[in-house]
């Protein structure tokens, strides 16, 4: 009796054990190995993608739209890159991105073509928080909850937008140990937004540049405690005349040029009269016009035809809004700083951009 006993409480607790792992783990499901996770259990929303991606094929979409089913695929690919390297959450919103866009209808078409949409015009509404951290720590202080606050109280009051938040260290210490500090302090400030803001997690990303983006110069302490920084990259979706004074906006103006020309085209006067009105509204502001190409041609050419049409955008402003050429400056920055791939039409045309970056602080 006492064996059976025994036998029917061992059974009881692996019952109950069996029951808290399910409950406990209500966002997992058995693992299919899809992703070369170990384990036997693995989060939801990654094989979510794999069932969006097959739901996509079953629906002919591999061959339908064939790039922006590869987009997914590739999407999917590396979400469970970085759900492999123990970065579990950041691979959980890769997942849903990647599901997302399998489950997104294809283009539309007319006379057999895909039809390209237009790019959706967002605005990145950059903010750097004062946030001084303890050597060799990425806890915030509860001193600084201001300075988060600048970041939460406006995802909160737009709740479509989404921010990348970035870690930058000056010099002091091996780059390795820099790059790995800046991606904690990054990833303390997502973790803040979450629990004390109530941001969603998948509006948000944490990465972290070491000491690979200066601002200031390092050999002075007061460079350095610039260079020590968060920064807060907003991606905003409404009309930049909305928008409250940051201290860095970021405007990517559709112009599509002729083919080796930096001539701007009549129609596009609305487009560049978005950074007008908004220089015009903070006269204090200054701006930098940044042109951008394709990598089609010759990568000397694209530098020197990027910095012509940059130079264009200034003198159009200049001259047709009546805007002080001492606010403005033209840098070309050629194939060099993509921000999509070359493979398809669209990309190209999304890396064909003039970016207007206003400053918005003003020096007392």
């Amino acid at each position: 009796m006492d064996i059976k006993r025994r036998l029917k409480f061992a059974g009881l607790i692996v019952s109950l054990f069996s029951m808290g792992v399910i409950f406990g783990c209500a966002h997992y499901e058995r693992n299919t190995g899809q992703g070369a996770i170990p384990g036997y259990y693995i989060r939801s929303e990654m094989q979510d993608a794999d069932r969006a991606l097959d739901a996509a094929r079953q629906a002919g979409k591999d061959k339908e739209c064939p790039d922006q089913y590869q987009k997914a695929v590739d999407a999917r690919n590396h979400a469970y890159d970085v759900y492999r390297a123990c970065h579990t959450e950041e691979g959980v919103r890769l997942a849903r991105q990647a599901a997302e866009l399998a489950s997104a209808p294809c283009p539309p078409k007319k006379n057999g073509k895909l039809v390209i949409p237009p790019p959706q015009k967002t605005y990145k509404y950059c903010l750097s928080l004062h946030i001084e951290f303890d050597i060799d720590q990425a806890v915030i202080r509860s001193q600084y909850r201001d300075e988060v606050a600048k970041v939460g109280d406006f995802m909160k009051k737009y709740p479509t937008t989404t921010a990348v938040i970035e870690g930058h260290t000056d010099n002091v210490g091996p780059s390795d140990y820099n790059m790995k500090l800046s991606q904690a302090r990054a990833e303390s400030v997502v973790n803040y937004l979450v629990e004390n803001f109530g941001i969603d997690r998948s509006r948000l990303s944490a990465v972290g540049y070491g000491l690979t983006r200066p601002i200031a110069s390092n050999a002075t302490n007061e460079g350095k405690q610039k260079n020590r920084r968060i920064e807060a990259i907003i991606d905003c979706a409404f009309d930049v005349k909305n928008l409250p004074l940051p201290e860095r906006l970021c405007i990517s103006l559709v112009l599509d040029f002729d083919s080796g020309k930096a001539d701007i085209k009549p129609e596009y006067r609305d487009e560049i009269a978005k950074v007008a009105d908004y220089l015009k509204q903070y006269p204090s502001t200054t701006g930098i016009i940044e042109g951008h190409t394709d990598n089609v041609g010759n990568p000397e050419f694209n530098m020197k035809l990027s910095q012509q049409r940059a130079e264009n955008v200034v003198n159009y402003l200049v001259e047709n809004f009546g805007i002080d050429r001492a606010r403005l400056s033209a840098k070309g920055y050629g194939d060099t700083r993509r921000i999509s791939y070359d493979d398809t039409p669209e990309g190209r045309r999304l890396n064909r951009r003039i970016d207007a970056v206003i400053d918005c602080v003003v020096k007392k």
